[in-house]
């Protein structure tokens, strides 16, 4: 946006000045918590909480979502918010009714920590028994979480699962999962625009989380169109 105004500057000012306003209003936009809100929420409306049991699911599956690199004196890379909250929601689900086995499904990070072996252990230490944690350690994205848990699960005849990610993550791991054969049972976790606060402060000042959310809105629409485009939904 700067390389063009600068462009827009030295060919024609009036110009530069449509396009300098333009950008403010752009970068005013996506800093703004309403606008914040309707983009993630135009992606997690797609995805209604789980209110009833599903009849014959046969697994759980949990996308991974990432990990925070080691920094000394930090343990080894930890789970990120987003791993965390998806690992914490599965263990959830396997205690309150749904008693079923939970595949985990991450591949290795670039410092060579594999996030499904991360995820197994936040599961274990909520109480879910090791025998009941399935690993899938080699997934590098979405269609690969589909491509390679529908790998592990077909020796066993496991095609109806309950899929659990973000919410505005969900459309996308929906389709994906789907289109790699299975029935889906969406269960969506750390819904964003629902914790939009609301206050009148909210309405006026720009934030910096807001800018992130539309960051994750943004990415998962780009995903969308892109999976689309190369026939993975």
């Amino acid at each position: 946006m700067a390389a063009a105004g600068l462009w827009c500057l030295y060919r024609n000012r009036r110009l530069a000045r449509i396009w300098l306003a333009a950008a403010f209003l752009f970068l005013w936009l996506i800093s703004w918590p309403p606008f914040a809100a309707f983009a993630i929420g135009t992606l997690e409306w797609q995805a209604p909480r789980l209110t009833t049991a599903p009849h014959n699911a046969q697994a759980i599956v949990v996308l991974s979502g990432g990990l925070l690199p080691a920094d000394p004196p930090q343990p080894p890379a930890i789970a990120n918010t987003a791993t965390y909250a998806r690992c914490l929601h599965a263990a959830w689900l396997y205690r309150n009714g749904w008693r079923l086995p939970i595949v985990v499904t991450g591949g290795n990070t670039s410092q060579g920590f594999n996030l499904a072996n991360a995820m197994a252990q936040i599961i274990r230490q909520q109480g879910v028994p090791s025998d009941d944690i399935w690993q899938e350690g080699a997934a590098q994205s979405t269609y690969e979480n589909a491509r390679f848990t529908a790998r592990l699960l077909a020796p066993h005849r496991i095609y109806r699962i309950l899929l659990v990610t973000e919410a505005y993550h969900m459309p996308r791991s929906r389709a994906v999962f789907r289109h790699a054969g299975f029935d889906v049972v969406p269960s969506p976790c750390f819904f964003q625009s629902s914790r939009f606060p609301g206050h009148w402060t909210d309405w006026i000042l720009p934030t910096p989380n807001a800018i992130l959310t539309c960051e994750d809105a943004f990415h998962e629409w780009l995903g969308l169109i892109t999976y689309r485009l190369r026939d993975r939904l």
